[in-house]
């Protein structure tokens, strides 16, 4: 075999590098001024697990990239006494295999388990789940039932947004050009909480989900229900919250519930949809089921 020439270069010059074309920014005043001179022209990159697979045959017509890999402090998750908060850059992995978010946020570490197979776990970010909007997208429905926020970055300065206003449509948000979710802000909840999560789609792994619901009761002293919160996915344009039925939860104890009363409430709420995962019909009636189910396991626990 021919040995390959040592003076031959084998990768151009820019790898790894800015160049007109891609840009890595280690720090926040560095994203701040790439977004600054191209504001509207950046294709962002975080995990790239919806993204290269969207435009898996069209890449070569990006043209040009913002990778948020070498953002540290996009990476961090921050708990402090009234809050946690979570880089957008944060994996799937890490929210599953993470022991603060499995005791303060366990319906969140639930579905992060639930998301795609371990490859996409992987590489898979929250942000990202977010950014792409789509109503089967696994974490939202928690993020509503937690009351989570999200700030939100440009060069302009920051925002912050209550999730339930961020999501406008079918793969649709409020950002505007040059804005990034920088994190997810959870308020801790000084009363006990407990929770659920239920996915239901296809097959039994790697599915996109055909219906998901996301429950989040919080109790006073007395084991009364303080406060509740449940959101459907897969079931509206966005993630929805069934507030009729919160409102039915509030002020009774958990095992005086009428299960029954509260999934039908649920069912007719929600605005499904027929598509390849599923019809309308199907959906309300999962949507019974799974209510059920959700109430049920919190009353086990």
């Amino acid at each position: 075999m021919k040995k390959q020439s040592i003076n031959v270069k084998n990768k151009l010059g820019t790898s790894g590098k800015d160049s007109d074309k891609y840009f890595r920014p280690e720090s926040k005043e560095e994203l701040k001024k790439i977004l600054e001179d191209y504001t509207d022209e950046l294709t962002v990159i975080a995990g790239g697990t919806d993204l290269l697979v969207a435009n898996y045959k069209n890449l070569y017509k990006i043209e040009k990239w913002l990778d948020l890999n070498w953002l540290d402090s996009f990476k961090e998750i921050k708990i402090f006494d009234d809050k946690v908060e979570i880089g957008s850059m944060v994996t799937h992995e890490r929210l599953d295999k993470l022991d603060q978010i499995k005791e303060h946020f366990p319906v969140i570490q639930k579905a992060a388990a639930d998301v795609g197979s371990p490859q996409i776990r992987s590489r898979g970010t929250i942000g990202g789940n977010i950014v792409t909007s789509s109503p089967a997208g696994d974490l939202l429905p928690t993020l509503l039932v937690y009351d989570a926020k999200l700030k939100i970055i440009s060069k302009d300065g920051e925002r912050i947004v209550d999730a339930n206003d961020f999501f406008t449509g079918p793969k649709q948000n409020v950002l505007g050009d040059g804005e990034l979710v920088e994190k997810i802000i959870l308020p801790l909840e000084e009363n006990k909480s407990k929770g659920a999560w239920v996915k239901v789609g296809k097959r039994k792994a790697l599915v996109i989900s055909s219906i998901s619901l996301a429950l989040n009761l919080v109790f006073d002293n007395d084991n009364k229900i303080k406060d509740a919160r449940i959101c459907v996915g897969s079931a509206a344009p966005v993630p929805l919250r069934i507030e009729k039925a919160e409102q039915s939860l509030k002020n009774k104890k958990i095992k005086k519930v009428n299960i029954a009363e509260i999934a039908q409430i649920v069912s007719d709420e929600i605005s499904p949809i027929d598509d390849i995962r599923g019809t309308a019909e199907y959906r309300r009636k999962v949507a019974y089921n799974i209510t059920k189910s959700a109430l049920q396991e919190v009353i086990n626990q």
